[in-house]
């Protein structure tokens, strides 16, 4: 980084305030007297903001006043130096975002370095440099200059560039599910949120989560699986299963000639789908995010997050279970926000379900912690009335059926709404139900959709 070059950037950019004030009201949300490296500029850069919340116009006679009462060390020819070195009023916003670029490179190189001594220290746990470091910068980027307040006029002009986007085919406004009834209950998952997918064990989660992964995959989006319970080749296994239609329990063991050409005709399918897994047990949500991260800065493609499931991570043994798994929570919604990516995740209803005549969930079985309710955009449950009574409908079909509910869509409503899908176990497929068979689905329960 040329410091020449980045003195100049910032003396014009205060040149510009001091010699047209005007032009401070177009730049002081994102105005900050770190963005400047020079100590002395930033001490000016602090006068002309006290000026302004004092309700003062920034004078050079105001600021020159100012620095001699605080001791600042410039002359009087340095401040002339510094309004000389103004440009036109149109350049201000430009010097501004260049100044925000020049801190953020800044920042990184400071952290790298402090990560670097870090790692000298032979007790500290490399893994806690990483996500130190990680951290740091994140935070630093997160920082847009932006204040905490905004106007209807900075939300107004958000709302127009990104449906500007929209209508252009460039950013999709939600990203769309496999099975036709959920898309039209929850139109959809939006980047930013948090979906959770919540049932007992044996209904089909993870296969669920896998069918619009690998949905998403195919449509170009990339994402991250994290599976705290299955190893990497069973998820594959799984995924080859509901691409080629091959029974699970066939992949354990020996094919027959017809499926041993599926089997290959899957793999050549998913190998190129941009999906990566990670199976390491026991992982924190910290350390989830830390991965993702990481994916992020290689990837900035990357569009979702999926983790199966919650209780399955690891939480600090002293913390109680019920905030624990909320804060892990919290953290996985600032994820999604953060990244820019939408997060799945998987959550075991607890066993107060299988008490009850209706065994269909409700908000109350979600396990350990009320705040899930609290910070999800999208809660769905699954059920499944032939895992109860098997054999229901006289066909084995029946048995497949499931009542997907939208328990919760914060932005889309519908919720309390149900609608059917086929949970083909053999293949581990999630198709749409037919409609004969949800009537006499319908019919059996006397339910209503």
């Amino acid at each position: 980084m040329n410091r020449d070059i980045n003195l100049l950037a910032e003396a014009r950019l205060l040149g510009n305030i001091i010699k047209q004030p005007e032009v401070w009201y177009e730049i002081a949300t994102g105005f900050r007297p770190e963005l400047f490296s020079d100590s002395a500029y930033r001490e000016i850069a602090q006068i002309i903001i006290d000026l302004t919340e004092g309700g003062q116009r920034p004078s050079s006679v105001k600021i020159y006043n100012e620095m001699y009462r605080r001791d600042v060390g410039l002359t009087v020819e340095d401040l002339l130096s510094v309004i000389s070195s103004h440009v036109t009023v149109k350049e201000t916003k430009s010097l501004l975002a260049e100044l925000e670029d020049l801190w953020k490179r800044r920042t990184v190189y400071g952290t790298l370095l402090a990560a670097l001594n870090e790692l000298k220290d032979a007790d500290k746990p490399t893994d806690e440099v990483i996500a130190y470091a990680q951290q740091v910068m994140i935070e630093a980027f997160s920082q847009t200059g932006r204040a905490e307040l905004k106007t209807m006029q900075d939300v107004c002009e958000a709302l127009f560039v990104r449906q500007e986007k929209v209508q252009a085919g460039e950013v999709p406004p939600t990203y769309a599910v496999n099975l036709s009834g959920l898309q039209s209950l929850v139109g959809g998952f939006e980047s930013g949120s948090l979906n959770i997918i919540a049932a007992r064990p044996s209904m089909g989660k993870t296969a669920f989560m896998l069918s619009e992964a690998l949905g998403w995959a195919e449509r170009g989006l990339p994402g991250i699986i994290f599976s705290l319970e299955q190893k990497d080749i069973q998820i594959g296994q799984r995924n080859l299963a509901a691409v080629e239609g091959i029974p699970v329990n066939f992949l354990r063991g020996k094919l027959d000639e017809k499926h041993l050409d599926k089997f290959y005709s899957g793999l050549s399918k998913l190998r190129e789908l941009p999906i990566k897994i990670s199976d390491k047990r026991g992982l924190t949500a910290d350390q989830i995010c830390s991965i993702a991260r990481m994916e992020k800065m290689r990837n900035p493609g990357l569009k979702w997050v999926a983790v199966d499931y919650l209780t399955a991570m690891s939480f600090n043994p002293r913390q109680s279970q019920h905030l624990a798994v909320g804060d892990a929570a919290l953290k996985l919604r600032n994820l999604a926000e953060e990244l820019d990516v939408f997060v799945i995740l998987l959550s075991q209803l607890n066993r107060a379900v299988e008490a009850r005549g209706d065994k269909r969930p409700i908000m109350a079985d979600l396990r350990d912690s009320g705040n899930l309710e609290e910070y999800a955009d999208t809660i769905i449950f699954l059920y499944r009335e032939g895992y109860y009574s098997p054999g229901f409908l006289d066909c084995p079909e029946g048995d497949w059926i499931t009542e997907i509910e939208v328990a919760k869509n914060r932005q889309g409503g519908n919720a309390g709404k149900r609608t059917l899908a086929l949970f083909e176990q053999p293949t581990m497929r999630w198709l749409n139900c037919p409609s004969d068979l949800a009537e006499k689905y319908m019919k059996k329960v006397k339910r209503n959709g």
